[in-house]
């Protein structure tokens, strides 16, 4: 059975965790979040070398463990800890930092040189002993898509949940034929870095085009972004203003004359693309 995400916006932890001077800023940050609601948190072992994990772990148990059953948690692995043991010991460490019993979808971070079969497998036996209840992969095209889903079916293993990609007005590669195969797949599109790591919030047309709709610039690159139900978008941020303010883009609905705009001022793919990774 496939995991339905039910939120259109997450929060994203990128960056977190690498100066210790602001970790309790971050807990809350992250605290701030739950409390307005948010249903879906993504983190990494990779970010600050699992103390965003550590974050993500202590805002909450601050907030409260009922809060836990409503909450979709992505964690990812390193291609370096991509072997079956790997991946196990991987999970386990992350489940450790964050207090956790279990995650509800595990990625390998990017592809890495152990048989695509070793880490299918540490996520089956992961995933038979409550540790996840998903699992999927993040910066995959669509050849690798192919040839990690065939190895999925040969192992009798789920199929994926989701893909997670870099994917904003800025970089719309994936368009071209990866979020059509992953939909034809019934794999979600997860976006990482959905406002540009920032640029798009300031972006000159696009704020006066925000402007006229009475919204912010980040706003309007983040309801694009998540426009057709096809993309979950995991914006990352600590301040607890633009926190609220991303959430308040999934109520956000662009007519056609709007996305034409926006077709004008960022151009969709004409060409397959090298897939772009950050």
């Amino acid at each position: 059975m496939q995991f339905n995400f039910k939120s259109k916006i997450g929060l994203g932890t990128w960056q977190m965790g690498q100066n210790p001077t602001k970790f309790d800023d971050e807990v809350r940050a992250v605290e701030h979040a739950l409390s307005l609601g948010y249903e879906l948190i993504d983190t990494a072992e990779m970010y600050a070398s699992g103390v965003s994990e550590k974050i993500v772990g202590q805002a909450l148990k601050n907030f409260g463990s009922s809060k836990r059953n409503n909450l979709t948690l992505v964690s990812k692995v390193l291609p370096s800890n991509a072997s079956k043991s790997g991946v196990i010991k991987a999970c386990e460490a992350s489940l450790k930092r964050m207090g956790c019993e279990y995650l509800d979808v595990y990625l390998l971070h990017w592809q890495s040189s152990s048989p695509f079969e070793e880490t299918i497998e540490g996520f089956m036996d992961l995933q038979s002993r409550g540790l996840i209840k998903h699992h999927g992969v993040s910066n995959f095209d669509v050849e690798q898509m192919k040839k990690w889903l065939k190895t999925e079916k040969t192992l009798g293993a789920s199929k994926s949940a989701t893909n997670q990609v870099y994917y904003a007005l800025n970089e719309r590669g994936v368009e071209f034929d990866l979020i059509d195969y992953l939909d034809s797949e019934g794999i979600s599109t997860m976006a990482y870095s959905p406002l540009g790591t920032g640029q798009l919030a300031r972006h000159k047309g696009l704020t006066e085009l925000a402007n006229k709709l009475s919204v912010t610039a980040a706003q309007l690159a983040l309801a694009w972004a998540i426009r057709n139900n096809r993309v979950i978008a995991i914006p990352k941020s600590v301040t607890p203003s633009r926190i609220s303010e991303n959430l308040r883009a999934s109520e956000i609905n662009l007519d056609d004359e709007t996305l034409s705009v926006l077709d004008s001022l960022f151009q969709p793919p004409r060409s397959k693309k090298t897939l772009a990774v950050i």
